[in-house]
């Protein structure tokens, strides 16, 4: 399953993220929760501080697994994506 939320700033879209993402690993499902957002606050919202996550890398500045994983290179535009990408072992 993938669910993936968007909307306007402020609506609540990191706050319904973690806890969907929380019932889910409850429930025993494996769970992969990224923040796609700049403010970049999902970490915050499942209580972990900042020194707990200052070795964490956005997915955005990983250009070559950006490449390998979607089969567009960082910057480029137009083209065919890959859509589903394996994401199971994108680094922690």
């Amino acid at each position: 399953m993938k669910i993936a939320i968007t909307g306007k700033g402020g609506v609540g879209k990191t706050t319904l993220s973690a806890v969907l993402s929380y019932l889910y690993a409850v429930d025993g499902k494996t769970v992969i929760a990224v923040d796609a957002d700049p403010d970049a606050n999902l970490a915050a919202a499942f209580g972990l501080d900042k020194e707990q996550t200052k070795d964490l890398r956005p997915i955005a500045e990983m250009g070559l697994l950006i490449e390998e994983r979607t089969g567009a290179r960082p910057g480029s535009m137009g083209g065919v994506f890959k859509l589903n990408p394996r994401v199971d072992d994108i680094p922690q």
